[in-house]
């Protein structure tokens, strides 16, 4: 090995160990009001609500998304106090599965989430499109139509966040274990901050929300904890 690739490695090596040597961000400096968003995965009435074209196949224990909608609707209440923005990421499909490629078609029709065209959730325009009654945006939210698990894919997600000056995001939602898990490795991927406030992520599931929870714990922190640290700025919204 000849002595200049020695030096690059050495370099490269030494680089790696001082990651574990780099001086921890606060929570509270991480999740200040200036830079942070909360992010409202698929809260829709097809995914959240009776009647729903997924929730009505999928929700096995109808309190489990009941209790997520009621919390995720607390912790905004709150956040808007501090002047947190508000984001909503609304899953949307056209009429007639025009935007869905068969593949997706495929998974819908295996997941037995649909057996025919009008099990489609949420089409552009519809109820089931809609944000759930509890969590309805309020005139300064940013609302985003999207459609993929992964928030960010082929989307203007990222396009938007940046441009508002976000730098956090602390996502909620349904379902852990499918949307907001694709979205969680969109975070990580486009180099956000994040945390996912367990007491506001829910799964169809009870088991594959466990799992998920537990590959995504690196970012699972509790409400408390997120309010404890807006609280630490002192700054409420006039």
């Amino acid at each position: 090995m000849s002595e200049d690739r020695r030096t690059r490695l050495n370099t490269q090596v030494g680089s790696l160990m001082k990651l574990s040597d780099q001086k921890p961000i606060s929570l509270a400096e991480l999740v200040h009001p200036k830079h942070t968003c909360i992010a409202i995965h698929d809260m829709q009435n097809d995914f959240c609500t009776e009647g729903g074209t997924i929730y009505r196949r999928a929700a096995k224990h109808p309190e489990i998304i009941a209790a997520a909608v009621r919390e995720v609707a607390s912790l905004v209440k709150t956040a808007r106090t501090f002047g947190v923005k508000i984001v909503y990421f609304k899953q949307f499909h056209l009429p007639n599965a025009a935007d869905i490629p068969a593949s997706h078609v495929q998974h819908l029709v295996s997941s037995g989430l649909a057996v025919q065209v009008e099990d489609i959730p949420c089409i552009r325009g519809t109820w089931g499109h809609q944000v759930v009654d509890a969590l309805q945006p309020q005139p300064d939210d940013i609302v985003i139509d999207k459609a993929s698990f992964n928030d960010f894919h082929g989307s203007i997600v990222d396009k938007v966040l940046r441009i508002q000056g976000i730098e956090t995001v602390l996502l909620t939602g349904v379902s852990s274990h499918a949307g907001v898990l694709g979205t969680y490795f969109g975070l990580l991927d486009c180099g956000y901050h994040f945390y996912l406030p367990r007491e506001c992520v829910a799964g169809y599931v009870p088991e594959l929300h466990e799992a998920a929870m537990k590959i995504m714990r690196p970012h699972v922190t509790g409400m408390a904890e997120i309010i404890d640290a807006w609280n630490a700025t002192g700054k409420r919204a006039p």
